[in-house]
């Protein structure tokens, strides 16, 4: 005879689903097979090997290879209130996450390569970054090696830069940075920001890499703690003026050579010099209302601040080619902060023509000192395909400035490549606005 062990209880049959009974044996003795060591102090946690199986196959290796008289797997880095959110989800797929655990369950998720719970912390996080913890983020991602994790910050750093080095927060969390995340925030192509304020950042890492290092502080220790990463400091952008700040609070950092030629390619852009020359690309994405919803457009500027804008200019265009099938949305032009603009526009290549009516801007942004960035959206956007020439012209124009003609010619953005060649006499126009399509 089979006799019923009723002091368990029927709670299969009180239980309305598959998660309510799944939950009723979390943390629990109940027909559990293994258990954990949680922590220093080696909490025993109950632990049943299918349901762990079933959610992680690096559980499966390890849980199915245990001997029989010593099922016992130790977790000796995390708290027990973080490895029961990790269980939590493991019998329930879900979890109740707080910002204080989180990084420990992502931690714990990629140890047993559980991506769909990675999925859920990077979402998480992702939801709460801001300015001022963007950084401090970044570093935790960094540590992890969450890839995933760390492109949600570049996306918010490329942005928003300029907000995150205004913070107060800067000074704390930026020194903090391992080597390796401060070299790939400096080769970052997207930052919204000026050179100089990045370029004072970096030297507050290095200040502090000094400091961790036992090395005195002084210009030419930092370059040491630096390293490579110097180069990638983009001095040739900067204005005369800037760059004789940076000189003068840092001497010694440069060479005299070094700076006779960062100084020649001021006035002579052909002139070689080690230090990375392209600048940097300010915006990534713009929000557009169209066809009754908002989209998001990628935004590719060929400026920065150290170019020089001349009054106006009544033809502007640009010939480009893109390396991937695209959707142009528009395009931006400079004009005086506060001045109304208007003018027509074409776009041809070698077999159709399209010229637009009178167009008008839809978005201002601010670019710097008395000047605005407008956007001039199209009515409807316009499909390039890959590796075909186009020209697109904006003509009988007013109050439009003139861009000087230092803008780069090549531009590689994640996944695709912009050429761009002088327009006969045309002033460049210096902003596009596009989607990549599939």
């Amino acid at each position: 005879k089979i006799r019923k062990m009723t002091f368990l209880g029927n709670w299969q049959k009180t239980t309305k689903s598959l998660q309510e009974r799944f939950t009723h044996l979390l943390g629990k003795e109940l027909m559990a097979d293994m258990v954990f060591l949680v922590g220093p102090n080696e909490i025993r946690i109950p632990g049943h090997r299918l349901v762990l199986s079933v959610n992680s196959h690096e559980f499966f290796n390890v849980l199915y290879h245990l001997r029989p008289d010593r099922m016992e797997l130790r977790i000796e880095d995390v708290s027990v209130g973080v490895f029961m959110r990790f269980l939590e989800y493991c019998y329930t797929g879900h979890v109740h996450m707080e910002m204080d655990k989180v990084f420990d369950v992502l931690k714990l998720a990629m140890r047993f390569e559980m991506r769909h719970l990675e999925g859920v912390c990077v979402n998480f996080v992702a939801r709460q970054l801001k300015s001022e913890n963007c950084l401090r983020f970044l570093n935790k991602s960094w540590k992890l090696n969450c890839l995933r994790l760390i492109h949600k910050c570049q996306e918010h750093l490329a942005e928003n830069f300029c907000d995150v080095l205004s913070n107060n927060r800067l000074s704390a969390d930026f020194p903090e940075l391992p080597h390796g995340a401060v070299k790939w925030i400096v080769e970052l192509e997207t930052l919204q920001c000026d050179e100089k304020s990045l370029f004072e950042a970096v030297m507050l890492w290095a200040r502090r890499e000094c400091i961790r290092t036992g090395m005195p502080v002084g210009p030419q220790n930092m370059r040491t703690a630096l390293g490579d990463t110097i180069y990638q400091i983009r001095f040739p952008t900067m204005t005369t003026q800037e760059f004789a700040e940076c000189t003068k609070k840092y001497p010694e950092l440069l060479s005299a050579d070094e700076m006779t030629k960062i100084t020649v390619f001021g006035n002579v852009p052909t002139a070689k010099v080690r230090f990375n020359k392209n600048p940097r690309l300010e915006a990534t994405f713009t929000s557009l209302y169209i066809d009754n919803g908002i989209q998001e457009v990628a935004t590719i500027r060929r400026i920065t601040k150290g170019h020089r804008v001349y009054d106006d200019h009544n033809r502007h265009g640009i010939r480009l080619t893109s390396s991937r099938r695209i959707n142009v949305f528009g395009f931006g032009i400079i004009a005086k902060e506060g001045k109304s603009i208007y003018g027509k526009c074409s776009l041809w290549d070698a077999e159709f023509c399209f010229q637009f009516p009178d167009v008008k801007p839809d978005i201002r942004r601010k670019l710097w000192e008395n000047y605005e960035i407008i956007y001039v959206i199209f009515k409807n956007p316009l499909t390039l395909e890959s590796s075909t020439p186009y020209e697109l012209s904006f003509f009988n124009c007013a109050n439009v400035c003139c861009v000087e003609e230092i803008v780069r010619e090549t531009v590689r953005k994640e996944e695709i490549t912009f050429r761009f060649e002088k327009f006969q006499d045309f002033a460049a126009i210096p902003a596009l606005l596009y989607r990549i399509l599939a």
